[in-house]
């Protein structure tokens, strides 16, 4: 029982790290191909995270489970200030 617990468990885990990475690769190459932008590694994951909260969000609403919607809505307040402080890091990068 335990066996078969842990082999699904690491499929799961296989699979979300696969998956992670084509959208990684996938966002880079859209940013560079489509918008002539070469994105940075935090602006990559930056953008992974919000794609994520948003699917999530959308995920929680129409399955109507507040529980678990709540602490995907007290994420957003960390990402706009991270958000923030990259913009203006970026904008001190510029100056110099």
């Amino acid at each position: 029982m335990f066996m078969e617990m842990f082999i699904a468990l690491i499929a799961i885990l296989g699979m979300g790290v696969f998956y992670a990475l084509l959208v990684y690769y996938l966002v880079c190459l859209i940013s560079k191909k489509a918008f002539k932008y070469t994105l940075t590694k935090v602006e990559t994951i930056e953008i992974l995270v919000w794609l994520a909260i948003v699917f999530f969000s959308i995920v929680m609403i129409i399955k109507q489970n507040w529980n678990l919607f709540l602490p995907v809505v007290f994420l957003l307040f960390p990402m706009i200030n991270l958000r923030r402080s990259n913009r203006k890091y970026r904008e001190m990068e510029n100056h110099e």
